[in-house]
């Protein structure tokens, strides 16, 4: 008998490939690729995150501090010498006192006509003043009471009457003030020297009478902004950063551009450290096509309201964090070459062995598909875990093999030996001949009612006599059940109800020949009663069902007999899921194992049998067949 055909093997076959396209996409060596690199690349990347942030916030901060300590420091230089600036035009009160012709404030104060010695001290006080300082470009005087104007410009003097008339208001409050940068002039008075204009710092003494504070005159000093340039250069970085001296009202003193010098700064990103009210601090701006830290410190003295701005933009703020990070970065692009070609040949090494044995177990399923052996040779030359688990694995298949091969042949020749004896109960060939002779002789001696008996005897033994077909349709299992049944009323005298309940177009399905006999004939060895009072009744019903996986067919065989005892049922029903026969006193009948046992080998496990309690009593027994393709 062959249970091997080639439809199955190639179902088989292609099931193996779906499962090792399966490993492959699902390859431990993959995904033990893929872990170690993940292991490696996050410690990595989270480490060069954390420490650009870091490093970008750190350098922030001590870049903020310095540059705020720096600008803190230039700031008390700038003061400084502006101080030393103002205290120098204070000898317009405390000058040299000449004996032969008196003290400057007092000549300031007391002469409206100004002789040829008055005029001589003025000039020489102006001269002293000018080289107090070495920034003083110039010095203009102008006295009230006199109603006289004075230059002096390194060694030249020079005067000339009245007052110089484009001087700016002097504030009410103060007697003494910084000028924003602005070219330098003449005053319109001639030196003998030609004018040269460059940006200069004015500042502007008012020259007062103490007792009663009145205004008897107006002292200028225009400094050139060459220390004032170095002090300020000192405070930034050219070329990364940019720094701003203002005024109150926003006008430059100093800034990147000197042709800016002395004018109102165009943007706005200035007006936050102007109107904070903080001596120092920082803000960002992402305005106007820059992004970066602007950092203030105000100057802020009698004289003098002042705000130093330095701007630092981010790029240049995070230079060093992305430095380091660019460092880092290569030093990561280069182990990650290393651990990856290290987590490769890890892998490699690690999973060959198992993918070898994979490859032996899919030789030892194919192999078994084709010819029912298992006995495919492994080279596994490891002495480790994976060579002891491939040695003990081959010598496991082995004794596998000889025991798998020694239970199918065994199951095989049970199976063939059970169907024979269910069909040698039944079909002896000399009773067929004799029945027939019997036949003729009733018809003879006219008894035409043992006549139909002894037919559905005979049918019966035709229908068990052809054993050469396994597979029947429906019809030919019910015309064979209805013969069988017809002889089993007649022996109870028709104390049997009998329905058939057959739905049209089941009777060309294809069923497992003598499915039907052991149902039937299980009522009458366990359910039926002779004696009982109520009729007893075997209801036979074929329908066609539709499920999730396709259309079967349902096949019931139910009576209202004494039915079975829960603690049997289960006994049952543990027999069918085990497929295991169930004699009978003497081997008389194969009985339901039987029958659930071909359905499983027909139908490849698709078949199926179940056991219900029937209502009020008795026994339900109903089987599913899947409906090939092609069945009516």
């Amino acid at each position: 008998m062959e249970f091997v055909d080639l439809p199955c093997y190639n179902e088989e076959k292609s099931t193996i490939e779906s499962e090792g396209i399966a490993v492959i996409r699902h390859s431990f060596r993959n995904k033990l690729i893929l872990f170690l690199v993940i292991a490696t690349m996050v410690p990595f990347l989270t480490s060069l995150v954390v420490s650009y942030f870091f490093t970008k916030q750190k350098v922030t901060e001590d870049t903020l501090t310095n540059n705020s300590a720096l600008l803190s420091q230039g700031k008390t230089n700038l003061i400084n010498y502006l101080d030393g600036v103002v205290q120098a035009s204070s000898t317009i009160y405390t000058g040299i006192h000449l004996a032969e012709l008196g003290q400057l404030y007092d000549i300031l104060l007391t002469q409206k006509e100004i002789d040829y010695m008055s005029d001589k001290v003025i000039k020489s006080g102006l001269q002293v003043m000018s080289h107090s300082v070495k920034e003083i470009k110039q010095i203009y005087l102008y006295a009230s009471v006199s109603d006289r104007s004075y230059l002096a410009s390194n060694d030249f003097q020079a005067s000339s009457e009245g007052k110089y008339v484009k001087l700016l208001p002097f504030p009410a409050d103060k007697s003494v003030y910084f000028e924003a940068t602005h070219l330098s002039h003449s005053y319109n008075i001639a030196l003998n020297v030609p004018p040269v204009a460059e940006p200069v710092l004015s500042m502007h003494r008012r020259i007062v009478y103490s007792p009663h504070n009145d205004t008897i005159g107006e002292l200028i000093v225009d400094l050139n902004l060459g220390l004032i340039s170095d002090i300020a250069q000192s405070m930034f970085t050219h070329d990364q950063q940019e720094l701003y001296i203002l005024d109150g009202e926003g006008r430059i003193i100093f800034g990147p551009d000197p042709a800016k010098w002395g004018q109102p700064e165009a943007g706005d990103w200035w007006h936050e450290a102007l109107q904070s009210q903080e001596e120092r601090g920082s803000y960002t701006w992402n305005k106007d096509a820059y992004a970066g830290i602007n950092i203030y410190e105000k100057m802020k003295t009698d004289y003098l309201d002042w705000t130093i701005v330095k701007r630092l933009p981010y790029a240049q703020l995070t230079e060093n964090a992305r430095q380091l990070t660019l460092i880092n970065g290569l030093i990561l692009i280069v182990s990650m070459f290393i651990v990856i070609a290290s987590t490769v040949y890890i892998s490699i090494r690690f999973t060959a062995p198992i993918k070898q044995l994979i490859r032996y177990i899919t030789r030892i399923q194919t192999r078994q598909v084709q010819i029912g052996d298992t006995q495919a040779d492994i080279s596994f030359a490891r002495q480790d875990e994976l060579g002891i688990l491939a040695h003990r694995f081959h010598g496991l298949m082995q004794d596998l093999d000889q025991m798998v091969m020694r239970e199918y042949r065994l199951e095989i020749a049970n199976k063939s030996t059970q169907l024979g004896a269910l069909q040698a109960q039944i079909n002896p060939h000399f009773l067929n001949n004799a029945l027939q002779s019997i036949g003729t002789l009733a018809l003879q001696h006219d008894a035409p009612k043992i006549y139909m008996l002894i037919s559905s005897l005979a049918r019966m033994m035709h229908y068990s006599m052809h054993t050469n077909e396994s597979i029947v349709p429906l019809r030919k299992e019910i015309e064979h059940i209805k013969a069988y049944l017809e002889l089993q009323q007649q022996r109870f005298e028709h104390q049997i109800d009998i329905v058939y309940a057959i739905e049209e177009g089941t009777g060309a399905v294809m069923v497992p020949k003598m499915i039907l006999q052991p149902l039937v004939e299980n009522y009458f060895k366990h359910g039926f009663h002779p004696t009982s009072s109520e009729t007893s009744r075997l209801r036979i019903e074929a329908a066609r069902v539709t499920r999730p996986d396709g259309d079967y067919l349902q096949l019931t065989v139910e009576d209202n007999g004494t039915g079975i005892t829960e603690q049997r049922m289960q006994e049952v029903r543990k027999q069918l899921r085990a497929a295991n026969v169930e004699g009978t006193e003497g081997g008389a009948s194969i009985g339901l194992s039987n029958v659930c046992t071909r359905l499983q080998l027909y139908f490849n496990g698709q078949a199926s049998m179940e056991l219900i309690p029937a209502v009020p009593h008795g026994l339900k027994i109903m089987i599913h067949i899947p409906i090939k393709e092609g069945a009516a």
